[in-house]
């Protein structure tokens, strides 16, 4: 959640720099800075987190803190909750206690006396996770062979649950996925190929969703919906795991001297289900649209695209980013490589939270302590 945004802002600004065909050359102001928000309010700790920075729409692409404002969070009961600045830009306050079907707003002031709101956010209770299942299939992704890029059809598994909305008037939710590999790693050096390989044991992280995977929400309420969750190709080249051989040069050449020879072992997913106001679930969906756009006239561009912060010095003025409130539900998986017969060993492990996780890592001759076993 925390490094959603960040990614956030470069999706849009790639996207706002070739969404045109012609060049055009606006009169703007390039001192003109753009408050970026990015607050999240979850059952899953008593410690909010908002990040302020500023984004300079042209030519510039440096960090901009937005430090020594003023942030509070308040609910409809007329409880405040105050922050501290942990680091530049980064705003933490550890004394809130969440209720569900309570109200928060946060309110920033900034140094220089701006002050901006969010829209109330209400946190609902918790929408559990429905069991997940998963499919043996193959989809055509992007890799690499030789160093070059490839359109290849890959296998792996499908991941879908079932929705039930007859149980809550705000079905708007969103989902994150998270996949955990495991691999082992030997090395074994050429000057002396018939030695013990030193063993290690490696982990790496992938998002498999390239948009925001949020539900569909024209239907009755009393649907039962089934809502795909990701795809996870299931294939060590996609993953970069595999027999890699390192050369150095001599005075005669090339030779080699050591070779890592890596092999998949077992694989972890989390899935989270975030249960969102509607207004955080539409500018995802903003969002969603202009990835998705084919650059016809009528496209949104990415500053079109507005959270839920406003300005009460200028109501007019841009803001990027949301003050998101959501509760969530979360379920982790394990699954194995293929079996003989083409099936997958795919059972509910205990609670595992992957996006916690170091993204990538290393042991030696130990296993981590996360480290998901085949049984």
């Amino acid at each position: 959640m925390m490094n959603r945004y960040l990614q956030l802002v470069l999706i849009l600004i790639v996207v706002y720099c070739n969404s045109c065909k012609e060049a055009y050359y606006p009169q703007l102001d390039e001192a003109q800075k753009i408050l970026v928000v990015d607050g999240v309010l979850t059952d899953e700790s008593n410690i909010i987190t908002v990040r302020l920075s500023n984004a300079v729409p042209f030519r510039d692409q440096a960090y901009l803190p937005e430090s020594k404002a003023t942030l509070i969070v308040s609910d409809d009961l007329g409880r405040e909750f105050s922050f501290i600045e942990r680091d530049p830009g980064v705003y933490e306050t550890k004394s809130f206690q969440y209720e569900y079907g309570r109200t928060y707003v946060l309110a920033i002031k900034t140094q220089k006396n701006k002050y901006y709101k969010s829209s109330p956010q209400k946190l609902y209770p918790k929408s559990i996770l429905d069991s997940v299942s998963s499919v043996v299939t193959s989809k055509t992704l992007q890799t690499t062979k030789n160093g070059e890029l490839i359109m290849k059809s890959l296998p792996g598994l499908e991941f879908s649950t079932k929705l039930d909305n007859s149980s809550t008037s705000s079905p708007y939710y969103m989902f994150s996925n998270t996949v955990l590999i495991e691999y082992t790693e030997k090395l074994v050096y050429a000057a002396n190929p018939d030695s013990l390989p030193l063993p290690f044991y490696c982990w790496k992280k992938y998002q498999p969703n390239e948009f925001f995977n949020l539900n569909e929400t024209g239907f009755n309420s009393s649907d039962v919906q089934a809502h795909e969750l990701a795809f996870c190709p299931i294939d060590t080249s996609y993953f970069s795991i595999g027999k890699e051989e390192v050369w150095v040069s001599t005075r005669n050449g090339m030779i080699l001297d050591h070779t890592y020879f890596r092999s998949l072992y077992y694989f972890g997913i989390t899935i989270k289900k975030y249960h969102l106001n509607s207004d955080v679930y539409q500018y995802y969906k903003e969002i969603n649209d202009q990835l998705e756009a084919k650059n016809r006239i009528f496209d949104p561009v990415s500053f079109q695209v507005r959270g839920n912060i406003t300005s009460d010095n200028d109501p007019e003025e841009p803001v990027l980013g949301v003050f998101e409130v959501a509760s969530t539900s979360m379920r982790t998986y394990s699954f194995s490589d293929f079996l003989a017969n083409k099936t997958i060993k795919f059972e509910e492990i205990e609670s595992l939270d992957i996006e916690d996780l170091p993204p990538t890592g290393i042991l030696y001759f130990k296993y981590p302590s996360f480290w998901i076993f085949d049984h």
